[in-house]
């Protein structure tokens, strides 16, 4: 008999079941840019012409179509409203996220090509730029009846990337020449004053940097192809770095910082995945590879919401977006072992023990953890729930019904600050030994009815399967006959009756060919058949 087991560890866990992957049903080329925001209860995704919308479980919900090529992408908290940039009609959009409609129309033929958006309370911050040199940010007061855009930044040589959060406004720097990687201005008083610089990553570095900022505008988050940066804006110097690893594969594709800047998820092309950071620490908190079986699936973009982390993915030589949610990964991390007997026996009992494991500080306690078995038929059973100890630590007993390979889930559930996580392990199952004995008479007067009664043991126990047993009559004359099956009952037993019509020895075989359950048996009864009285 032999054993194998998986386990699931606090910084790698398994997709729970509430993970997702849903087809957008677009049409899409590499060459296009897409972006996912959410709020409220929806996600919008750009692709192309349109806006897609999902809700935050992944459920597909509709689309906004026939725009002019959406650039940038924000949405109001509460999920009502979103705003994308159109460069090919030198416009931006608001769009009615319930009727799935655009509801406004705002003109930037003043300002045109509007690319990159960033929504800060009523203001939008729009960044533009189309002929060299003429790239900007203005302002847009969100809540007026007719808004129109104001110049706050003037003279970039393309549009530039922006961020914004409460008064202060980041400008990544639009060429390979720019004196500083990331500009940062406040915004108090409606107009943009230069605060300082950044020079994030390598000076050599020729890729644009991405940009993002905590709500409360403490803390700018930059990305490069080699990983990230966070930098305090009060004093303009960087706090850490995060994924860059010259030992491990990887270029970054997407990121986004949760809402309450905690988290940062950064995603991967070439094998990384998903990687979530602690702000504050640095520390990996979560990982997932991106499913396999697609060839070289890229993460364009990235958003935090709630717990979840929404992916847009892309693969090359299909024209399919999918959003790819990871359900709690911005949770603490648990872990769940389960281990198993070295051999079983099916109907007999066996148990797993294991441990919960909660972060560092915390006690695990009394938990409740749901139990499935899985058969070798591919049905699965939900058990009675077990209960750690305070140590975290518990036992399962069950009783396989079955042989070959069964399988046992041990999930717990977790909590509004700690991931859920689960273990699993397969034993393989030998079957039940099996008895089977006869009992009747032995000489018989011939033409008078034979009785044979016969008893069918799994082990020490009466078969739980309802089995039957298959009757043979060796004649005296060297002939065989079938007699058929026989149903054996709840309690073991089974009767054969017959009325021999010659002289000689018969031989009555009895086999039960074996199940699932047990291995076969067999037995027989030799009678003799008589003229006269006996």
């Amino acid at each position: 008999m032999t054993m194998t087991a998986g386990l699931v560890v606090a910084a790698a866990p398994a997709g729970s079941a509430a993970d997702s992957m849903t087809d957008l049903g677009v049409r899409f080329s590499i060459g296009d840019h897409s972006e996912v925001v959410t709020g409220g209860d929806k996600v919008f995704v750009t692709a192309g012409d349109r806006v897609v919308v999902t809700d935050t479980e992944g459920v597909l919900l509709g689309a906004v179509t026939g725009l002019a090529g959406v650039e940038g992408l924000v949405a109001a908290p509460d999920g009502a409203h979103a705003y994308a940039a159109l460069p090919g009609s030198h416009e931006v959009v608001e769009i009615d996220a319930a009727a799935l409609a655009v509801t406004r129309r705002i003109d930037f033929t003043a300002y045109p090509c509007p690319t990159d958006l960033a929504l800060s309370g009523e203001t939008l911050w729009t960044a533009h730029g189309c002929e060299w040199f003429t790239g900007g940010v203005t302002r847009l007061d969100v809540s007026a009846p007719a808004p129109q855009p104001v110049a706050v930044v003037t003279g970039q040589a393309t549009a530039p990337t922006i961020a914004a959060a409460g008064n202060t406004l980041l400008l990544g720097a639009p060429d390979a020449a720019a004196v500083a990687d990331v500009l940062v201005y406040d915004v108090s008083a409606g107009s943009a004053t230069l605060r300082g610089e950044i020079d994030g990553d390598s000076p050599a570095t020729n890729s644009r940097p991405g940009l993002a900022i905590t709500q409360d505008g403490s803390t700018a988050v930059l990305a490069f192809s080699s990983g990230f940066e966070s930098w305090d804006l009060a004093s303009l110097t960087k706090l850490r770095d995060y994924g860059k690893d010259s030992g491990v594969l990887g270029q970054v594709g997407g990121f986004a910082v949760s809402p309450d800047g905690d988290h940062l998820a950064g995603g991967w092309w070439l094998g990384r995945g998903v990687e979530l950071y602690d702000v504050a620490t640095g520390a990996i908190t979560y990982t997932q590879k991106v499913p396999s079986g697609w060839p070289t699936p890229k993460i364009l973009a990235m958003v935090i919401a709630g717990n979840d982390v929404f992916s847009v993915l892309y693969t090359s030589g299909t024209t399919n977006l999918r959003l790819w949610r990871l359900e709690d990964a911005t949770l603490l991390p648990s872990a769940v072992t389960l281990s198993a007997p070295e051999g079983a026996t099916a109907l007999e009992p066996l148990t797993l023990t294991g441990r919960l494991t909660l972060p560092e500080g915390m006690a695990p306690g009394l938990r409740s953890l749901a139990v499935t078995r899985r058969l070798p038929d591919g049905t699965s059973t939900a058990l009675f729930h077990a209960k750690t100890r305070t140590d975290g630590t518990f036992t399962i007993s069950d009783t396989p019904p079955t042989a070959g390979t069964v399988g046992y889930d041990v999930s717990w559930r977790g909590s509004t600050t700690v991931r859920g996580s689960t273990a699993s392990v397969s034993v393989d199952v030998v079957r039940q030994s099996a008895s089977l004995t006869l009992t009747g008479r032995t000489d018989l007067v011939i033409g008078n009815g034979l009785r044979i009664l016969g008893t069918l043991k799994f082990g020490d126990q009466a078969p739980t399967t309802g089995p039957s047993v298959t009757v043979i009559r060796a004649n005296p004359d060297g002939t065989s006959t079938e007699l058929g099956t026989v149903q054996v009952s709840e309690t073991g037993g089974f009767k054969i009756s017959d009325r021999p019509v010659q002289e000689g020895e018969y031989i009555y075989s009895v086999e039960f060919l074996g199940d699932d359950v047990a291995a076969g048996a067999s037995d027989a009864l030799f009678v003799t058949v008589r003229a006269g009285n006996v």
